[in-house]
């Protein structure tokens, strides 16, 4: 994962990060408040050598601080612990003293730090205090080369701190820094594994990384209307990302240009599918481009009944020679868009769409129009879009964010590369409206209430696709040409 991919998932997985954070930092607040304060008393020992002589006096320092090291590991032995339990009347034992007490000694000095830490600051100071009392003792007794003669090495309380003002521990501060820090850890090694383990198309990167396809658009959801608007009607997020799809069109294509006839599919149902061709080509034809929408998902049609177009002959009629290509043509949206629906059901579309007419049609259309899309059935369950996709000129593959999984657009992407098809890229559907900028929340509502509204409505449409058109224009009541 690079820095890019690393900086895309904190900011689509930034709410589990945010979590663990907090959750770290309560765990500090709680683990700081239950914690009893721990104050650490100190008291301090200079060791010197009973020498006189000052020739001798650098080697004795030498000596001394050789010496030191070794009495910082005796400060806590018993003999010194329980002379102070004795003094003090202690109700513990040495084992349990010796924890609290530590010794040490600073680089290059002669001196001995004592720490006693314990929860009361005077009981805390009184037990280093006498330690150093009785540790000094105890060192004069070792330190004697013979009984009447006086210690080779003499050590000496030095100061007199008072007890500890503050308590050393807990420390809020660094225990809320380690919590905070432990809980954006966990948050990010949770958001880096959860995107790892996440096998559901969400963005364009994950298009571009893990299917080698580009991105060509990325539309958020229908605007559910009650009925079609008018051709004022614009300016919602679904409107421009269809816009900016339009002008991608062109770039996408390595002639430069648009095509003629434009395959869209997906891998599944739901995806969107139907709802992006129909926007798209209502898109495009609002530009004056004279635009044909083909419904060649003769599986379950629902273009004729989403537009309220009248009539029954249609494609299959067209292709099995019982209507003519004029007669099945009608317009939708004052002329601006021409839709040839899926017309009489028939028994077996693969053989249909595969047939020379088809191909044929494809030729008349284009011929007539400067773009045709066609809505096709889903590419895993059926084969009629691989039948299709080699017959146009290029195709738009349908992914829904955060539903398709990579392996089953992988083979959606495979069934189109198998026939030779011209993928121009992905377009992603369902994406939320707040990643698309320059939004407000409540304005795409505040326009839709303005919208003007016509009095055709749409018929319900099955197996849960978008139907309504987003950037759509008034239906007359549908005529044939």
């Amino acid at each position: 994962m690079d820095l890019r991919e690393f900086i895309d998932v904190l900011r689509r997985r930034w709410r589990i990060v945010m979590a663990c954070g907090l959750l770290g930092l309560a765990a500090a607040v709680a683990v700081t408040v239950m914690t009893p304060p721990t104050y650490t008393a100190k008291a301090q020992l200079f060791v010197a050598t009973n020498d006189k002589d000052s020739a001798d006096a650098y080697a004795g320092g030498l000596f001394t601080q050789q010496r030191v090291k070794s009495y910082t590991r005796i400060a806590n032995s018993p003999t010194v612990l329980e002379a102070v339990i004795a003094e003090l009347d202690l109700k513990t034992t040495t084992g349990q003293l010796a924890k609290k007490i530590s010794a040490q000694a600073p680089l290059d000095t002669t001196l001995v730090d004592i720490r006693v830490q314990e929860r009361s600051a005077a009981r805390a100071q009184a037990i280093a205090d006498e330690t150093a009392v009785q540790f000094t003792k105890y060192i004069d007794s070792i330190e004697k080369a013979a009984s009447d003669a006086p210690p080779v090495i003499k050590a000496s309380v030095v100061g007199e701190p008072g007890p500890p003002s503050a308590p050393t521990s807990p420390r809020p501060a660094l225990n809320l820094a380690i919590g905070l820090l432990c809980g954006l850890v966990v948050g990010i090694t949770g958001a880096v594994l959860r995107q790892s383990l996440d096998t559901t198309v969400r963005s364009a990167g994950d298009v571009r990384r893990r299917l080698g396809l580009p991105e060509v658009g990325a539309l958020p959801k229908p605007v559910r209307r009650g009925a079609h608007t008018g051709p004022v009607a614009g300016g919602t997020p679904r409107d421009e990302a269809l816009s900016q799809l339009r002008a991608r069109l062109p770039s996408s294509s390595s002639d430069g240009r648009v095509p003629s006839s434009l395959l869209i599919a997906s891998a599944l149902p739901r995806e969107g599918r139907t709802a992006t061709a129909l926007d798209l080509a209502v898109n495009v034809a609002r530009t004056g481009r004279r635009v044909v929408l083909v419904e060649a998902d003769l599986r379950r049609p629902q273009l004729a009944r989403t537009l309220g177009l009248t009539g029954t002959a249609g494609l299959a009629d067209v292709l099995t020679g019982e209507a003519p290509l004029d007669g099945a043509l009608q317009s939708w949206g004052d002329g601006l868009l021409r839709v040839l629906a899926a017309g009489t059901p028939a028994p077996d579309p693969s053989a249909l769409l595969s047939s020379p007419r088809m191909a044929q049609l494809l030729r008349t259309l284009e011929s007539d129009a400067d773009l045709v899309v066609l809505d096709s059935p889903p590419l895993l369950p059926y084969a009629d879009a691989a039948i299709l996709a080699p017959a146009t000129e290029a195709v738009l593959l349908v992914l829904r964010a955060g539903k398709i999984r990579y392996g089953l657009a992988h083979r959606a992407l495979e069934s189109l590369t198998s026939v030779h098809a011209r993928v121009m890229g992905a377009v992603l559907t369902g994406v939320p409206a707040e990643r698309f900028p320059g939004r407000r929340p409540g304005s795409e509502a505040r326009e839709r209430s303005h919208a003007p509204v016509s009095d055709r409505r749409p018929a319900p449409v099955p197996d849960g696709e978008p139907g309504r058109v987003s950037a759509g224009v008034r239906s007359p009541a549908g005529h044939r040409r």
